[in-house]
């Protein structure tokens, strides 16, 4: 399949690229985050205080199952804890191409810190938590990152002009 998908953490701009991307290239975007709370009808904190973060990788599972039967291109986005289940890679590879955004510690803190989107994710131990979880997850974004790019200090509009470039060379376009 040939959907552009796009991973990284919390706040390092994975939505606004990937709606850049799907303008420029009129294609539906679809974000998996936002597929598990409606399919629930309840917010991403909601799910996880109710049911568990299990239970919402699971979800996140099903839906990338549910994707590789839609015969549709795509601009996906991950959940920032996607990657970190290894039965979610060979759907990855079958979905298509795979890019990480790779932001600095204090690049995605200055994100989230703006963001109204990320305040429920906000403590006075906020700073160490992100720190101790993109530690965990970034071995996990190499790996399932067909490519990375460096997201630090560029618009969303540099970074998917950057994306749609490396679909094209790799599409032979």
């Amino acid at each position: 399949m040939d959907n552009l998908i796009i991973e990284g953490f919390i706040g390092s701009g994975k939505g606004a690229v990937a709606r850049a991307i799907a303008k420029k290239l009129s294609l539906p975007c679809i974000d998996i985050d936002k597929k598990v709370s409606e399919r629930l009808r309840m917010t991403t904190p909601e799910i996880y205080d109710r049911f568990g973060v299990p239970y919402y990788r699971a979800m996140e599972t099903l839906i990338l199952d549910e994707l590789t039967r839609d015969e549709k291109r795509h601009v996906i986005v991950l959940g920032s804890g996607l990657a970190t289940m290894p039965q979610n890679a060979p759907y990855l590879k079958q979905l298509g191409r795979v890019y990480y955004l790779k932001m600095k510690e204090s690049g995605l803190l200055a994100h989230m810190r703006r963001s109204q989107k990320h305040a429920w994710i906000r403590s006075e131990t906020w700073d160490e938590q992100v720190e101790k979880l993109l530690k965990e997850r970034e071995p996990w974004y190499r790996k399932t990152a067909d490519v990375t790019i460096d997201a630090n200090d560029k618009s969303a509009d540099a970074v998917a002009d950057e994306i749609i470039a490396d679909q094209e060379r790799a599409s032979g376009n």
